[in-house]
């Protein structure tokens, strides 16, 4: 039993994936200290797991492939926050199993906060050669007629069916091009990982090659948010999930961007600073050749067409800090991290 601000009261139970990731770490960071949760965390590398427990933390062994431990936890859980991956359908179906359980017991909802993506909504054929003039919003009760192939969506469409099948309440978080290095205890213990993936990987891409490069003509356009405003929204969204008085189930869809830019202008500024480093032959990037298209998918993903914004996630009280200019800076900073082994 802890004592609440109020009384004395059972703490809330929280079971956590994606503690040892980015976006998960990020979340992890600003409640693990709160008084009023029991957080649980699923970790998959032992050392990593016996540093996580000496914050005070639960720790369980194990993967989303370990699907009957999920669902025992799932059913533990008065909050499942799944940061682990956005496609993985038999962890997502596991721990579902198990909150569906936890609710036939109790007759309570469990909450449901899933990590997905807006990459959902992206054009898959664009190819960095052009971008779309309509701009989607989170808070389009017609959003679901945007989404593409992708298999965020087929993880995504069961969550809502869930909530819509009214065991638990499903909100899906949708960061957009996530930027900024990770700053913060569970970095520091070697934890929690301080990079992204998109622009680094971009970036050692191009430091192979020996040029700056970029999908097409660059100019499809992603949304962008710095790691600090995104954990900021998944604190928020935990706090209004547990007061239940936010939208969830099929309008419980939250990006979190602030601003966008074309990702010629972001190959523009680590083809430079590669240069600077006799990292790229030129100062200005090229386009990957079909063949290193062909060779990594995820080059073909870099020249997808993203546009949409986060209007349903302002809704709650969120207030990002960082825009553009600190995503360029970032870049940049990105490149020196890179080249001095930090990343």
């Amino acid at each position: 039993m802890s004592t609440s601000h109020n009384n004395m009261s059972r703490k809330t139970t929280v079971f956590l994936t994606g503690a040892t990731g980015y976006l998960g770490g990020a979340a992890l960071q600003l409640i693990m200290h709160d008084p009023e949760l029991s957080i649980t965390a699923l970790v998959r590398d032992k050392e990593k797991a016996v540093k996580l427990e000496q914050f005070g933390l639960n720790v369980v062994s194990g993967s989303l492939d370990d699907t009957e431990l999920l669902e025992k936890e799932g059913a533990n859980a008065a909050v499942i926050s799944h940061a682990a991956s956005l496609s993985h359908m038999a962890g997502v179906t596991a721990l579902l199993r198990g909150a569906k359980a936890r609710f036939e017991r109790t007759g309570e909802q469990p909450i449901f906060i899933h990590t997905s993506g807006t990459g959902a909504f992206a054009k898959l054929d664009a190819m960095g050669d052009y971008t779309s003039d309509k701009i989607l919003s989170d808070a389009d009760p017609n959003l679901d007629n945007f989404k593409n192939t992708l298999a965020h969506n087929t993880v995504n469409d069961v969550l809502v069916a869930a909530d819509g099948e009214g065991y638990v309440r499903s909100y899906i978080v949708m960061p957009s091009m996530v930027y900024g290095a990770l700053k913060g205890p569970l970095v520091d213990a070697g934890i929690a990982h301080a990079y992204s993936i998109a622009i680094p990987t971009m970036i050692k891409l191009c430091i192979q090659r020996g040029q700056g490069a970029m999908v097409g003509k660059g100019l499809n356009r992603w949304p962008i948010v710095h790691i600090d405003d995104t954990a900021d929204f998944y604190k928020l969204i935990l706090q209004h999930a547990l007061a239940d008085d936010a939208p969830h189930g099929a309008q419980g869809t939250y990006v979190t961007e602030n601003g966008e830019v074309t990702l010629a202008d972001s190959a523009k500024w680590y083809t430079k600073a590669l240069h600077s480093h006799g990292k790229s032959a030129k100062a200005e990037p090229e386009s990957f050749t079909t063949a290193e298209i062909e060779k990594n998918p995820f080059l073909s993903y870099m020249g997808t067409d993203d546009r949409i914004r986060g209007d349903r996630a302002r809704q709650l009280g969120w207030y990002p800090a960082h825009g553009v200019e600190d995503f360029f800076e970032c870049v940049q900073q990105e490149v020196e991290d890179i080249l001095a082994g930090r990343d």
